[in-house]
């Protein structure tokens, strides 16, 4: 069994230096045992905490368990016994239970968790196969993110938070952050330093927003809060303090790094000094003291000493110094963590600092300032990206856990990283002079994923390596009380492919759904940042319902199974909606209103089943969650205040611009009550706009979030229905439903000219796990002037779950086209009435004339028809050396006081930085040649002016504006060296996007419209139109 001690050849640690104080190993220190642990009959440690937890656990049962406390160096459990006679050793109550749940999994087949239990137990407890035997390779096990205490659950009540303990302590976990309470604290605090109570009650946000306040991200937001609210939470805070006390565990509080509210130097006077943080998601972030200052330390010595007096003294506390783009000013960085430490070892001695490894902190200048081995940096990066290999290296020999944040801002789907968990953790614990010091289990939202939970937390506990296989089959047995065949196939697709994904896509948790999406054709994500597009195969994924609604009934009887078939069921669902949709847009693109308006009806019907669905599980009801908020209400102005603050919180998040900065939808979920209310209206209101011909861009989406947000409609707390059925017909009516096949269309290049056609590849793909799709038929119409001939077979006659069906068809001239640009349409046909259609875009290559010239870096291809103009081409990009573009342009037309106009009325999606446009250059045609500039639009970047500042034909300077994206009117105009970009939606009112000013421009130059793909050197080609060029 792995032991850290042996592994490091550590001597001359003995049971005094333990106890006495915090001794360090393996780089990391090991806190102390909490006062009062020791039992009055001489016991290392009272059991009774655990023993209370046992009884509300198993209170059939408890009587058969055996709890001893015993002594050793780390963490560790054993279990014997025989039937009836269970007896649990372990070396904290906290460790007792999670020697206890280990029994439960491996032998009784049960178990605990946050997203139910499985506790259908014989009369008498089975004996152990033989002794079960635990120990921790790590001194610190963390659980829970900043963001913990609102996105799961601000309003909880005792009865949750005692739960929540326990089955952390079930897990082995031993350092349990609480940010409830801290409210109190900083009230307290500064009302010593000046500030009245409704100063610190306005400064306070409202407890679902606290914990960005906390991390000096914001403030005030929600409020004001009452003191009968912070007096409540300081209450409930100090029953959750004791709790983990008495557990064993370690409660890791706020400490003090200088948050202080406005006007805080004319409070307090003296050498009082602040650095202004900018702003956080469009809020004004509070003021940083100065660490270096006297103010600071009296300020730091207050906040210590008030937290003291309400909930004790702790050895370990959270600080995130300039967290996500703090701004530091003219302080030293290593000054201001030395004195933002020294403060909390003057309160504290011996205490530990926890900071989350995100981002760019702690940087090195930081951790210089400290320290190190009275550090812990609890690593929100370990599974996110393959370059993050050697934190040894990375914060010199800081002790730190390796951590996961499997999802953000409580979404809904399940899946983590879980090969890069069992792959890395065992390299980094192993490898010599490993400064890892523990595991840190940190979902924005501790509420779901519940074998995320487990396995990693099991990490801590497992010497050598984790079978994923072999673990999830166990899991399986577990979480549903016995062995079934269903229910480890079920487990086993789960694991193949939600709990399969990897960091080497740079995310770490899984796409979610796009019902909850502000909608639009191209909505690929809900929140703002988040993965794209599918990270596992999610048609495989459908096996895994299949299967769960074929577990035998006798263990169907749990709220675990009665959880899981609901969350997979939304999940089987939810992955519906990122094949749904480009079908919706598809048939929009193509002009199809029969089929546009059977998809929109299809997905209006799927997320009424969601909402029926979800409907019958407690935790995936937002009636809850508002009736939670409301409970802490002293009146009815305070409960609606306390409302609004959820219901914001996971829709528009903050005001208007927080929002539009990108928060709404961040904490986006698919819950009862948000898919059949406020997600169900925006895509009914965007529907109806597009099947009527309206620009739903007029929709003010804002307004209409902020309504819902403050409306105080009810929605059911309890669950109605019943799961398994509604799981059941989930699948059966998927089963039998079309519009679950993925139809695309490639061409080999963008256009067709005289002699040389295009091949167009039509693949047809079904991504209905549940069903064949039978009798496929593929065709390709094209517009008037073009011709088709397959080139492959078109018909199949069956195409199973996941496979695909794909035939070539070529696309020639026949005559004179009717349009320079054209759609062709492909078009897949199956059984039981489906049909998809993908349009692609063909341009007719037939030159352009007087008194045009082309030139082409990029393989372009031409066409002009009357003022339009198209060039279709590739480009890998157009920055540096890289000089990749296709141009149609007027020689020697551009000199001072030239003004060069143009429409970009389309752009294809080739690359982020994707460029269509007009370019200025003293000889178009002469790769080098100097007085080089291009006002562009771009489909991800707005709009860039970039140009050749020292006249050696690469581009080298940049300005950005705005949002735009095609079309959009464009204007550069020069004036002597000088050259203004301006851009325009409606060639009415303009944006200026930069002044450019190239070296070694001409007095007579080159101007035309040009387009690149900025493909990134992998091929792909797009095509880009423009109409109303002029240049006067």
């Amino acid at each position: 069994m792995h032991d850290n001690r042996d592994h490091l050849g550590i001597t001359g640690v003995t049971r005094r230096r333990i106890l006495t104080g915090a001794v360090v190993l393996g780089g990391a220190a090991l806190l102390p045992r909490p006062l009062g642990a020791y039992a009055a009959d001489g016991a290392p440690f009272d059991t009774a905490p655990a023993a209370a937890a046992l009884k509300r656990l198993l209170p059939d049962h408890y009587q058969q368990v055996t709890l001893r406390a015993v002594d050793a160096d780390s963490d560790r459990f054993r279990v014997t016994g025989r039937a009836g006679r269970i007896t649990v050793e372990g070396t904290s109550p906290a460790v007792l239970l999670t020697g206890l749940h280990t029994y439960l999994r491996r032998t009784a087949h049960a178990s605990v968790s946050w997203t139910g239990d499985q506790l259908n137990l014989p009369r008498a407890l089975p004996a152990p196969a033989g002794e079960i035997k635990g120990t921790a390779d790590v001194p610190h096990r963390f659980a829970f993110n900043d963001t913990n205490e609102g996105y799961t659950g601000p309003y909880r009540d005792w009865d949750a938070w005692q739960y929540e303990l326990d089955v952390l302590a079930l897990h082995g976990v031993n350092r349990v952050l609480v940010y409830i309470g801290g409210d109190a604290v900083y009230y307290d605090t500064f009302r010593q330093f000046g500030y009245t109570d409704a100063e610190m009650r306005a400064w306070i946000p409202a407890p679902a927003h606290q914990p960005w306040w906390l991390l000096q991200n914001m403030s005030g937001f929600g409020g004001p809060v009452s003191r009968q609210l912070l007096e409540r939470r300081a209450a409930l805070a100090e029953k959750i303090v004791d709790r983990i006390r008495d557990l064993g565990m370690t409660p890791v509080l706020p400490g003090y790094y200088g948050s202080v509210p406005d006007d805080f130097p004319a409070k307090h006077g003296g050498d009082a000094a602040v650095v202004a943080q900018g702003d956080w998601g469009a809020f004004k972030r509070p003021d940083w003291l100065d660490p270096r200052t006297t103010a600071f330390d009296d300020v730091a010595a207050a906040f210590y000493r008030v937290q003291k007096e309400r909930f004790g003294a702790s050895t370990m506390y959270k600080m995130d110094l300039l967290h996500e783009g703090g701004n530091p000013g003219d302080v030293p960085v290593g000054e201001a963590a030395a004195a933002v430490e020294g403060a909390l070892q003057k309160a504290h001695p011996g205490a530990i600092w926890a900071i989350l490894g995100w981002q760019s902190n702690p940087s090195k200048a930081l951790l210089d300032g400290v320290d190190k081995a009275r550090m812990l940096i609890v690593d929100g990066l370990s599974d996110r990206y393959t370059t993050v290999t050697d934190r040894e290296s990375d914060w010199g020999g800081t002790p730190y856990a390796f951590g996961s944040i499997w999802n953000f801002g409580g979404h809904t789907p399940i899946g983590a990283n879980a090969p890069d968990w069992v792959e890395q953790y065992p390299k980094w614990r192993d490898k010599k002079d490993s400064s890892l010091a523990g595991i840190a289990a940190m979902p924005e939202a501790a509420d779901n994923n519940a074998p995320a939970l487990a396995l990693l937390t099991d990490l801590a506990w497992t010497p050598g390596t984790v079978d994923l296989d072999d673990w999830f089959a166990a899991y399986a047995l577990s979480r549903y009380g016995g062995p079934d065949r269903h229910a480890a196939a079920a487990w086993q697709t789960i694991r193949d492919t939600a709990y399969n994904m990897s960091r080497a896509d740079g995310w770490s948790e899984a796409p979610d759904g796009l019902f909850g999406a502000r909608p639009s054709l191209n909505a690929n994500k809900a929140a703002a940042w988040g993965p794209e597009q599918d990270r596992y195969d999610t048609t495989a994924f459908d096996a895994a319902l299949t299967e769960l609604l074929a577990v035998r009934a006798e263990l169907r009887d749990s709220s675990a199974y009665r959880y899981d078939v609901v969350d997979v069921a939304r999940q089987v669902l939810s992955n519906r909606s990122r094949v749904l949709l480009p079908q919706i847009k598809a048939a929009h693109e193509a002009g199809d209103k029969a089929l546009f308006g059977k998809l929109t009806k299809t997905w209006l019907e799927w997320m009424d089943l969601l909402e029926d669905l979800l409907a019958t599980s407690g935790p995936h009801l937002l009636g809850r969650w508002l009736a939670d908020a409301r409970s802490w209400g002293a009146d009815r102005a305070e409960k609606d205040r306390l409302e609004y603050d959820v219901r914001s919180l996971i829709t528009t998040w903050g005001g208007r611009a927080s929002s539009e900065e990108g928060l709404h939808d961040y904490a986006n979920r698919e819950w009862s009550g948000l898919v059949g209310g406020l997600y169900r209206t925006r895509w009914t209101m965007y529907f109806d706009a597009l099947t009527k011909g309206k620009d739903p861009s007029a929709i003010d989406w804002f307004a209409l979030e902020d309504r819902w947000a403050h409306a105080h409609e009810t929605h059911p707390t309890e669950p109605n229905g019943s799961p398994y059925a509604l799981a059941r017909r989930v699948r059966d009516l998927l089963a039998a439903t079309p519009y679950q096949a993925v139809l695309t269309a490639g061409t080999d290049r963008g256009a067709v000219a005289e002699g040389t056609p295009a091949t167009v590849t039509v693949t047809f793909t079904n991504r209905n796990g549940f069903a064949t799709a039978r009798d496929v038929a593929l065709s390709v119409t094209a517009p008037e002037g073009m011709a088709v001939k397959p080139l492959d077979p078109v018909r199949k006659g069956s195409v199973a779950s996941g496979e695909k069906f794909a035939a070539r068809f070529e696309v020639s001239l026949a005559g004179e086209p009717t349009e320079l640009v054209g759609r062709v349409v492909a078009t897949a046909a199956y059984a039981g009435g489906g049909k998809a259609v993908a349009p692609v875009r063909l341009m007719a290559a037939a030159g352009v004339g007087d008194p045009y010239r082309t030139v082409s870096f990029n393989d372009a291809v031409f066409g002009q028809a009357g003022d339009e103009i198209a060039i279709e081409g590739a480009g890998a990009d157009l920055w540096g050396a890289t000089n990749e573009f296709g141009a149609v342009y007027r020689a020697g037309a551009y000199g001072d006081k030239t003004v060069a106009e143009v429409t970009i009325t389309s752009q294809d999606m080739t690359g982020g930085w994707a460029r269509a446009g007009l370019v200025v250059r003293n000889n178009l045609g002469t790769q080098g040649s100097a007085g080089y500039v291009n006002l562009a639009v771009t489909p991800s970047n707005g709009c860039v002016l970039s140009w050749d500042a020292d006249g050696d034909g690469r581009f080298d300077s940049i300005a950005q504006s705005g949002s735009f994206t095609a079309p959009v009117r464009l204007r550069l105009t020069r004036s002597g060296a000088s050259y203004t970009g301006e851009a325009s939606r409606d060639g009415v009112t303009w944006t200026t996007v930069g002044t450019a000013t190239p070296g070694g421009a001409a007095a007579a130059q080159d101007v035309g419209v040009f387009m690149t793909a900025a493909n990134g050197w992998n091929g792909t080609r797009g095509i880009a139109t423009f109409d109303g060029f002029t240049v006067a």
